[in-house]
């Protein structure tokens, strides 16, 4: 849990500190107050990165140089101490007094979720969002994943710079050699990412299911699965359909034939497990087809960057035709599925909330209230209403414009 916070040039914010104790912290104020901003600098502390703004420097009040954070954190056994100055032309990070190359290395050791309203992009957005979202939750599991998507990331960056100075010169440096030993990485690592997305897919898609029934009232029900299409024909993603159970059977066995399409338990061994190996011949001999293409597009057109997560109501997807009520329903469940995952693997997350009740109805106000008060997170709420809320804080804290 965070115990205190100082917070100096964050947009409207200056000079502001505070201390935090357990349980439930509500922040109200009137709009452009800083609400979110408190939000936004914890989540920064704990998680290493914003969830507003793409780059830190966004972060800056608008007629400021620099901005200076600083907090420090409690569980059972330790005390951690965080402080990030971000500048115009550079940043230093700081943990315990020892200097860190940035803010992204805080990840992985003191988690915190944000609800907010624009999560109903989780669910009409694009399939990027839900992969980014996927692969945070995928990163509590292990650092070992969060080592693996890193280094995805950087061989799918070099080998599309090898094939965009290709597109624009008829050859690239190093040659088909250099081009060959990054597809190689690439399956290596892809293998790697899918079977760890598939695992976790399996995990968190009866937890959100079971949120998402109690958050509805049971009115309706919702399904979720991974979907890949490394051995489809391109973009057949948007049109894709789950597979049923005797397909699923089907497809652990269909690498070889090169027709393999993954879902939420394809690419499976004997055993239940998720089988790299025919993960990574399927992959493989997905990018040989590709080939050609790549060199005239410039870019790689395969791989788990291209994937998503389904998640469906009865046999359509939400974010084509899910309500605005369903799809928000849907995004508090998916969000409890990262407590949860959290809550297994690391800690209980910090749970931050930016003025959510004001887009549910009151039975699922009074749902999504009875579950932060069973998490037993600690819980910082933003809100321009006191009364909105559907329950009483243990503290509140006031800001004025």
């Amino acid at each position: 849990m965070i115990s205190r916070i100082y917070i100096d040039g964050v947009r409207s914010l200056s000079g502001f500190e505070q201390e935090f104790g357990p349980g439930i912290t509500v922040v109200h104020g009137p709009n452009g107050c800083g609400k979110t901003s408190i939000l936004e600098s914890v989540h920064l502390l704990a998680q290493g990165f914003s969830f507003r703004a793409r780059d830190l420097k966004e972060m800056i009040a608008w007629n400021g140089d620099e901005l200076i954070l600083r907090a420090v954190f409690n569980d059972a056994d330790r005390e951690t101490k965080r402080a990030i100055r971000v500048g115009r032309r550079s940043t230093d990070v700081r943990e315990n007094g020892e200097s860190l190359k940035s803010p992204t290395a805080f990840f992985g050791n003191i988690p915190a979720v944000v609800m907010q309203p624009s999560d109903i992009e989780l669910l009409r957005g694009a399939p990027e969002v839900r992969r980014h979202w996927l692969d945070e939750i995928l990163c509590y599991r292990s650092q070992a994943n969060a080592s693996v998507l890193k280094r995805y990331r950087r061989i799918l960056q070099q080998r599309n710079q090898w094939l965009r100075q290709y597109k624009r010169e008829g050859f690239a440096t190093g040659g088909d050699e250099l081009l060959a030993v990054l597809t190689e990485q690439l399956v290596d690592l892809g293998a790697k990412l899918w079977a760890a997305r598939i695992e976790l897919s399996k995990e968190i898609s009866p937890i959100i299911t079971g949120y998402y029934r109690k958050l509805s009232g049971g009115v309706d029900e919702i399904t979720c699965a991974y979907k890949s299409s490394i051995l489809k024909e391109l973009d057949a993603l948007d049109g894709a359909e789950f597979l049923d159970d005797s397909e699923l059977d089907k497809a652990a066995m269909a690498a070889d034939k090169g027709s393999l399409y993954i879902a939420s338990e394809s690419g499976a061994a004997e055993d239940g497990s998720v089988d790299e190996n025919a993960l990574r011949e399927a992959y493989r001999r997905k990018l040989a087809g590709l080939e050609f293409a790549e060199k005239i597009q410039g870019i790689t057109l395969s791989g788990p960057h291209k994937d998503d997560l389904g998640v469906c109501i009865g046999d359509s997807e939400m974010r084509t035709c899910g309500s605005q009520g369903q799809c928000r329903c849907a995004a508090v469940a998916m969000r409890f599925a990262a407590v949860d995952v959290a809550t297994r693997y690391l800690s209980k997350p910090i749970l931050l909330l930016d003025d959510i009740f004001a887009e549910l109805d009151v039975n699922r106000r009074d749902a999504v209230a009875t579950l932060i008060r069973e998490k037993a997170c600690q819980v910082i709420i933003a809100t321009p209403q006191l009364e909105e809320l559907p329950f009483t804080a243990e503290a509140s804290i006031e800001l004025r414009t």
